[in-house]
C-alpha cells in the first residue's frame, strides 16, 4: 500500500495479490461450470411474474383531458403493482 498527500488530499493506492495458480494458469483451482439446463432456466423464468399476479388490470377508458381521479385510480394501480413487485 502506498499513500501521497498531496495538500489537501490523501491518496491511498491498493495492491491485491494474485492468489495461487490452478491448472489453467489462472488464480485458484477451476471452480464447477455454471451452466444450467433448459428446464432449470425455464422454471427460473416461469416463476418471475408470480408477484404481478394479484393485481387486476386497470380496465378503465381515460377521458381527455383526463380528470383527477382517472389520475388518482392510474396513481393507486401503479403503486398497488409496485408493491407486489417488491420482493
Amino acid at each position: 500500500m502506498q499513500t501521497s498527500f498531496d495538500g489537501s488530499n490523501v491518496r491511498f493506492q491498493f495492491g491485491i495479490p494474485r492468489g495461487q495458480n490452478g491448472n489453467d494458469g489462472g488464480s485458484g483451482p477451476q471452480g464447477s461450470p455454471g451452466e444450467v439446463t433448459n428446464m432449470q432456466l425455464n422454471s427460473a423464468i416461469n416463476g418471475t411474474s408470480n408477484n404481478s399476479n394479484a393485481v387486476n388490470t386497470l380496465a378503465m377508458t381515460v377521458s381527455d383531458p383526463p380528470t383527477v381521479g382517472e389520475v388518482q385510480a392510474i396513481a393507486s394501480k401503479l403503486d398497488e403493482l409496485i408493491l407486489a413487485l417488491r420482493r
